[in-house]
């Protein structure tokens, strides 16, 4: 295989269609079908439209056939048409041409299945969106308006908070009611984000060398406390009650901002459903 029979180019187009050169195959990926085209195939690759943005591929035989693909970047696409140009063959004048279109592989495009969670965000900015849109047509007020136009942040800020303070109170309560203290011996420490950083090496009740870093320690030797059911929840010491209560305060005060937002929701609806 020569130099000349691939690129690394990738072209992308429109719906995830796709155009590569393989070992002297391009490789079409559009809709939910793969086709593989020989070089062989090919009569001539052109370069048109009027932003020149068009790749047309035309096959050899009496009654040629031509597959089109259109990118984003003119460059892009001479510079592909140039790297396929040079993969085609060179062909006598009276030599007789293959019948391209039978030379043309085709076989079923699996897709991966769509992101249903960026699906579900990007419904949900639709309405968000919208909904805006209605209220300000109906003249619904500015209290209801503008509480609607503020309502992701409170909604997106006591969401994350409230995600964040559950966190820090479940591996609060996991280590007070679960978590095994053992001895821990500093291995090393360094700095990241200009906080230093502290690595200790300890042994659990199974026998088995684990690590532990973070930025609270310094001591030479300190107590290790971890949960074994799942040994990355660990701290150095034994007191919990600090992150205990700091966990509880930041779902508290993330849920109010959350239930803030629901509520801004909530008068947003009602005026334009009045």
């Amino acid at each position: 295989m020569t130099s000349t029979q691939t690129s690394s180019q990738v072209l992308h187009g429109r719906r995830r269609a796709s155009i590569r050169l393989r070992g002297g195959v391009v490789v079409l990926e559009a809709g939910d079908v793969r086709r593989r085209i020989p070089a062989a195939a090919i009569e001539r690759v052109d370069v048109d439209g009027a932003t020149g943005r068009q790749l047309t591929i035309v096959l050899t035989g009496d009654a040629p056939v031509t597959y089109r693909f259109i990118s984003r970047s003119a460059p892009a696409v001479r510079e592909f048409a140039r790297a396929v140009h040079r993969a085609l063959p060179v062909r006598d004048a009276d030599e007789p041409q293959p019948d391209g279109a039978g030379l043309v592989t085709e076989e079923p495009l699996e897709r991966a299945a769509p992101n249903r969670v960026r699906l579900l965000w990007w419904g949900l900015a639709a309405g968000y969106a919208l909904v805006l849109v209605l209220l300000l047509l109906k003249g619904a007020g500015v209290v209801p308006t503008v509480l609607w136009g503020e309502s992701p942040a409170p909604i997106g800020a006591g969401g994350l908070g409230v995600h964040v303070g559950w966190g820090i109170l479940r591996e609060a309560w996991l280590l007070r009611t679960r978590g095994i203290t053992v001895e821990g011996r500093l291995q090393r420490s360094h700095w990241s984000n200009a906080v230093e950083q502290y690595t200790y090496a300890y042994t659990d009740t199974h026998g088995v060398q684990r690590e532990r870093t973070g930025s609270d320690g310094g001591a030479e030797l300190v107590e290790i406390t971890y949960v074994p059911e799942d040994p990355k929840i660990t701290k150095v010491g034994r007191r919990t009650r600090g992150k205990l209560v700091f966990g509880a305060v930041l779902v508290l005060l993330a849920g109010v901002v959350l239930l803030a937002g629901v509520a801004f929701v909530i008068v947003g609806v009602v005026a334009l459903a009045l």
